[in-house]
């Protein structure tokens, strides 16, 4: 049959959509910034431009739809062309090799060197928190004392997702039929996703009385699901229209990836200054009637920031040749080291300038900040991505057995 004699490749490549490492430089560099803007005090001290540092994390929710849209799209084009999709094992090998070398030596690092460890001296620490944290599960233990690479919590969610995605493709898999059921099928899905996202969070941040309870499971899938569901919307409809070669006159047109940004830049705008969290942007402290509503524009600015880079001519507008331009570009193929570095350097600056009084951070200055903060990072970033993650990237397609014979050992 066709679907045993080809089988859908299981990663999308940069030909295709070329614009996507410059997303992911946009969406590091995002979180970096806001990072930074927490230590100096500008968050808290600018009322002017403080609202929107301090919203700056939104940079998660792009990493988000990015996610679900590049990891779904083999399976969508397995599901609507009626082809085998991509097979389980290898797809988890490549995953567990783009995530796990580059953290473990950034963790390690972290856990070895205290002054890249502000507020956590790993003391007290038995040893299922160690094996939490190195095997990216410590967000499910409702309490993680330890948080060397506090931005990990993200990392557990993805997985959470790889993990998902296989399972959620062959659930659907089950439903056949034309192709236009089966897209029909795709669409009733993400539904189903985004609909179980906004009812999970809804039930965390109004069911559960535990304040830190409440927090911890708010990093859960479940209630990020409507994030990733926005991305896989993005791959069904990329899929559908270039298998029918006809994409809609919206997506072709010259405004289209304007009239997207324009989108994303007005919701940010509003969550940064239109019901109130400018009021608590320091710590976070804002209701959770607040905190439901940012997380559902958190997905409206994330699809329309990665929309412009799915459909259309990825060269037709100013938007489209900035994400493409050498800089945006590298800065993207190293962002993740880029996301686990950074927060190790405010740390050391941290501790180098004293800056911690009591708990609380005293404002140094956020050019300061960000000017030290990137000067430390980079480097690394360039390191980790040339002698960690790309060695790394270098193994997902050799087979498991040639790579053991390659070093002498059985397989």
């Amino acid at each position: 049959m066709a679907a045993a004699a080809h089988r859908v490749p299981d990663r999308v490549g940069a030909a295709d959509f070329p614009c996507f490492d410059g997303l992911r430089a946009i969406a590091a560099v995002s979180v970096a910034i806001t990072h930074a803007g927490f230590v100096s005090g500008f968050n808290i001290t600018s009322d002017t431009f403080g609202p929107l540092t301090a919203r700056l994390d939104i940079g998660v929710a792009i990493f988000f739809v990015i996610s679900g849209f590049l990891l779904y799209r083999p399976f969508a084009a397995a599901r609507l062309t009626n082809e085998a999709g991509p097979a389980v094992l290898p797809y988890a090998r490549r995953r567990a090799l783009r995530i796990f070398p580059a953290y473990w030596v950034a963790l390690t690092a972290v856990l070895l060197i205290p002054a890249l460890r502000w507020n956590n001296d790993g003391a007290n620490v038995d040893g299922l928190d160690w094996v939490a944290h190195y095997s990216l599960v410590h967000t499910y233990h409702l309490r993680f004392d330890l948080i060397p690479v506090q931005q990990a919590w993200t990392l557990v969610t993805e997985i959470a997702f790889y993990v998902m995605l296989p399972i959620w493709a062959a659930v659907l898999r089950r439903f056949s039929g034309t192709p236009h059921q089966r897209l029909r099928h795709e669409l009733i899905g993400l539904g189903v996703l985004f609909g179980i996202g906004l009812a999970s969070r809804t039930f965390v941040l109004f069911a559960i009385d535990n304040p830190a309870w409440r927090g911890t499971i708010n990093l859960w899938l479940p209630p990020r699901l409507d994030h990733f569901a926005l991305g896989m919307l993005l791959a069904v409809g990329s899929v559908w229209f270039r298998e029918h070669n006809r994409e809609p006159a919206w997506a072709r047109h010259r405004v289209f990836p304007y009239a997207s940004w324009a989108v994303a830049a007005l919701t940010f705008w509003y969550i940064s200054f239109g019901f109130g969290l400018q009021d608590y942007r320091g710590q976070g402290f804002f209701s959770l009637r607040q905190e439901w509503f940012m997380l559902l524009l958190w997905g409206i600015v994330g699809v329309a920031t990665v929309a412009p880079a799915v459909f259309g001519d990825q060269s037709s507008s100013a938007i489209h040749r900035l994400l493409r331009v050498p800089p945006m570009v590298y800065c993207g193929m190293i962002s993740y080291g880029i996301y686990l570095w950074h927060e190790a350097a405010l740390d050391l600056l941290i501790r180098w300038k004293d800056l911690e009084v009591n708990g609380l951070i005293r404002p140094y200055g956020l050019p300061r900040v960000s000017a030290f903060m990137f000067a430390m990072t980079i480097p690394l970033a360039v390191a980790s991505y040339r002698l960690i993650e790309r060695p790394a990237l270098s193994l997902k397609s050799r087979p498991v057995r040639q790579w053991f014979s390659r070093r002498g050992v059985p397989a």
